[in-house]
């Protein structure tokens, strides 16, 4: 198949629609891991674009490792779409050193994310909290070229109907209390695994807990190392929480079966106890990044932003 007909356009329309999509690269170890990200698909280019501050680097330092990713798009919270199902893209990644502050060189995903998140906008609001937060827009761009993809259906007894059920898994070794607790919270994880190439490959899927373990049917992932990302939002992009069950998937008479050893802990509920320490984490990483590399903390033009969100709200207004 040609590169140009890989994203039928039903699946670009997922792509473009479905607030987040997770991520998957590869670490240092050989650990496949995921979070969620928000980026935008260049039909044009046949790229799908997203960033991270240089306060959280490791998915650039992964991609300039390893280009191998995966990315799936598999919740439509906050889309309006409804049943039109999932789509995973495999493709080659990569990380330019630059460190970009301009977002009019990025403008389409600056107003992806004003639109998807209007939350956001209080990062930048005011004197305060720009010096706070300025790291933040201090971006490291990740440019996926799919390989391959491939349209799943929604996941059996997802949203919209019928009425998915919380999780109940009781703490295992490696998910202690509170993680355990919290599924509750949660109807579904993503597996980051490996597929037959050793490549990158992402699953929705429904744990059940089984011989201490997390037992995940239907997952086409090989055994190995291997990730399982909790993750969810509102309508806004807001009320985010997300965490990781690291550990090795393993194969069992029922189905691929993940050994929990730890839990990556990832965005937390907001509140201003969690708002400080993520922002104190956020500049320290950041600053470090500097450091690393003899570089000079960079200038973010604050003009162009602004100028991104009055396109946003003049076109909100014209609807």
């Amino acid at each position: 198949m040609e590169h140009d007909q890989l994203v039928a356009p039903a699946q670009a329309r997922i792509m473009s629609s479905y607030l987040t999509c997770e991520l998957a690269t590869v670490t240092r170890s050989g650990m496949p891991i995921a979070w969620p990200v928000t980026g935008v698909w260049r039909p044009d280019d046949q790229t799908f674009v997203v960033s991270t501050s240089i306060g959280f680097p490791q998915k650039a330092f992964n991609v300039r490792r390893d280009p191998h990713v995966a990315l799936l798009f598999s919740d439509p919270t906050g889309s309006g779409l409804d049943g039109e199902g999932q789509v995973l893209l495999q493709g080659v990644a990569e990380c330019a050193d630059e460190i970009e502050t301009r977002f009019s060189r990025n403008a389409d995903l600056w107003e992806r994310v004003s639109r998807a998140q209007p939350s956001s906008r209080a990062l930048s609001a005011g004197w305060l909290a720009r010096r706070l937060m300025d790291v933040y827009y201090m971006r490291l761009v990740i440019t996926v070229t799919p390989t391959a993809v491939t349209a799943r259906p929604p996941l059996p007894g997802a949203a919209p109907v019928p009425a998915p059920s919380p999780l109940a898994v009781p703490a295992v070794p490696g998910v202690p209390e509170p993680f355990a607790g919290e599924l509750a919270g949660f109807t579904s994880g993503v597996l980051a695994g490996l597929d037959d190439a050793g490549h990158p490959t992402l699953d929705r899927v429904v744990p059940e807990p089984a011989d201490g373990g997390l037992l995940l049917p239907d997952s086409a992932a090989r055994p190995g190392r291997a990730s399982l990302l909790f993750h969810r939002h509102d309508e806004l992009l807001a009320a985010q929480r997300s965490f990781a069950v690291v550990g090795e998937l393993v194969e069992s008479p029922r189905g691929p079966v993940l050994r929990p050893e730890r839990v990556a802990d990832g965005i937390q509920p907001a509140g201003l106890a969690s708002t400080v320490r993520m922002a104190r984490g956020l500049r320290k990483r950041a600053q470090a990044y500097l450091d690393a590399r003899g570089l000079e903390r960079p200038e973010v033009p604050w003009d162009e932003l602004k100028d991104i969100y009055a396109r946003v709200d003049a076109e909100n207004a014209a609807r």
